[in-house]
């Protein structure tokens, strides 16, 4: 067994936006309890997706492999329907997670953002420059 705790996660969808909020220590030990609830929040086939790292004090390689993958779904995902999107982002306040997203140019894959009032903001900015006019 090893020291590591399970991390926890929640779904809360504002407005529209479904937001997996996720704490501790994202490694190889904990990425699979990662990995179902991104699998989880995307069969639910949301329109827009903020994931929120603010909890999260360590964000290893198999968590920065996560977050690509569940982009690249999200992206697919909405290709495939007519509902409009504001897309997908990741909120990364600290520089446990902030920097391994900017050393890996993951920033210039998907939207970082320092609060989840700014991730939230900008979807849905985003959301409403995507309709058509009324």
């Amino acid at each position: 067994m090893t020291g590591t705790k399970p991390i926890t996660t929640s779904v809360k969808h504002r407005d529209g936006v479904a937001v997996l909020a996720v704490g501790g220590e994202i490694d190889m030990f904990t990425a699979p309890q990662f990995e179902k609830a991104i699998d989880d929040v995307l069969a639910d086939d949301p329109p827009t997706l903020v994931i929120d790292l603010t909890e999260v004090t360590l964000l290893a390689s198999v968590g920065l492999r996560l977050l690509a993958t569940a982009n690249e779904r999200f992206v697919l995902a909405t290709a495939k329907r007519s509902v409009e999107s504001g897309g997908f982002a990741v909120v990364a306040g600290g520089p446990e997670t902030c920097r391994p997203i900017e050393l890996t140019d993951l920033n210039e894959v998907f939207d970082l953002y320092l609060s989840l009032n700014d991730a939230l903001a900008a979807v849905r900015s985003k959301h409403r420059l995507r309709q058509p006019p009324g």
